[in-house]
Order: C-alpha cells, then sequence, then structure tokens
C-alpha cells in the first residue's frame, strides 16, 4: 500500500511538473496584464512564439486565454 501511494504521488508530481514546464500559466506570458498575449510577449517562449500564429485564430495579434489553450508547449 505504501508503495502504490508513494507511485501515485510521484506520477501526480510529474504530470504537474510536465505541465508546468511545456506551457506555464497565462498569466506567465500575459506580461502587461491585459489578459492578451501579443506576440512581443510570446518571445519569452520560443516555442510559444512559433505556434502564435497557428494560435491566433481570430488573426487580432493576440491570444486569448481560450486560443492560449491551444498551446502546445
Amino acid at each position: 500500500m505504501k508503495t502504490s501511494m508513494t507511485m501515485i504521488a510521484a506520477l501526480g508530481l510529474t504530470v504537474l511538473a510536465t505541465g508546468a514546464i511545456a506551457g506555464g500559466d497565462f498569466e506567465q506570458y500575459d506580461a502587461d496584464g491585459d489578459g492578451a498575449i501579443s506576440l512581443s510577449e510570446s518571445k519569452a517562449n520560443p516555442r510559444l512564439m512559433g505556434q502564435f500564429k497557428d494560435l491566433d485564430s481570430n488573426g487580432d495579434g493576440l491570444l486569448s486565454k481560450s486560443e492560449f489553450s491551444g498551446f502546445n508547449g
């Protein structure tokens, strides 16, 4: 039982850490706090910058939280 709980805890921490490394939170990239991520702000993560045009589904030059949710970091 103790081994199972340890394995479950380790798996949970791995999933959380992977999420943090992969994409991070929207707020992390929204440096100016305006509720959107600009192309300039996306430069903080080269993968995000590389996917920016594909994620910007309405073509307004900004990523909303909804658009950012498609980020595959």
